[in-house]
């Protein structure tokens, strides 16, 4: 593991938007964070909120396409703080990785060096991708410092939500395509092969999803989470991702969902053309443009 320099107290002589990297502990074991902080001239001293990026799956706190690292930037230079950091197990970080659904520790121990970064943060925002969403309705968004939530194309894939998206979204998709008939009737698809997963899927939309130790799948648990949390929500959706069509498809489908998603203080923003990674300079800038928006509008309202 690479050795860092240990975070100096915020000073004012930093003038300009700066990173710094520091390690801290959760469950005994070694993590290592970066925080961005804005220029001084926007008084970071006096923040009260700042932003933790929740990394989705093995993912470390770079991201894909230097996702993260364009997000925090752009947040730390319209002058809210972000801290971004690797769960056990993962990138530089000492341990083993628990999986998303048991990341609630090290989310708390960010939480907590970050705020005794600058004890001003009275108010965390929590932003997840995917499972790094997933994670924050399995309990990562009950640390009492938590007031806002961004859950970008959550997942909530089981076997059957995943058959189920495939038929609607990808196979009709396919039969209304010109190119797939072009395709088939020249003999250029492995028929066998593409009939084998075609009935795959619509086997698989019957099964019902496997709970885990709880004794609730998942997705169910998520849900409670939803109920449970109190501050601000924004949903971003990508409008070319199969993992947010099936999370689109559950919430607008399901009466437990639709209910807990009205009586939340919660906002929609979608990237249209975007895939799951907002991988273009043009989509990770309207995902980080929406979640900046998100955080000046509910901070003007009552919490």
């Amino acid at each position: 593991m690479r050795h860092s320099r240990p975070l100096r107290a915020y000073s004012m002589t930093h003038n300009d938007p700066h990173e710094e990297a520091l390690c801290f502990t959760s469950g005994g074991k070694k993590l290592i964070g970066i925080t961005h902080f804005p220029d001084a001239s926007t008084h970071p001293e006096n923040a009260t909120i700042g932003v933790i990026i929740v990394v989705g799956g093995p993912q470390y706190r770079i991201g894909a396409h230097r996702q993260y690292v364009h997000m925090a930037r752009f947040l730390a230079s319209h002058g809210i703080p972000v801290f971004r950091f690797d769960y056990q197990g993962i990138g530089d970080s000492e341990g083993q990785y628990p999986g998303f659904e048991h990341v609630s520790a090290d989310i708390y121990a960010a939480i907590d060096k970050f705020q005794q970064q600058l004890p001003t943060l009275h108010n965390i925002a929590l932003w997840g991708l995917c499972e790094g969403a997933s994670a924050l309705l399995l309990g990562g968004a009950e640390h009492p410092a938590v007031s806002h939530i961004v859950l970008a194309n959550s997942w909530v894939r089981t076997e059957e939500s995943h058959a189920k998206a495939m038929v609607k979204h990808y196979y009709f998709a396919k039969f209304k395509d010109p190119a797939f008939w072009r395709k088939l009737l020249s003999l250029k698809i492995d028929i066998p092969k593409a009939l084998a997963s075609a009935s795959n899927s619509l086997l698989g939309m019957f099964k019902s999803p496997n709970p885990d130790n709880s004794g609730s799948p998942f997705p169910q648990r998520m849900l409670q989470g939803l109920k449970d949390f109190k501050g601000h929500v924004l949903l971003l959706h990508s409008g070319n991702d199969l993992t947010a069509r099936e999370f689109e498809d559950l919430i607008t489908s399901d009466s437990d969902w639709k209910d807990v998603l009205s009586h939340t203080k919660l906002k929609r923003a979608f990237i249209n053309d975007s895939d799951h990674t907002f991988s273009s300079e043009q989509w990770r800038t309207e995902a980080a443009s929406a979640t900046l928006d998100f955080l000046q509008i509910s901070a003007l309202s009552k919490k």
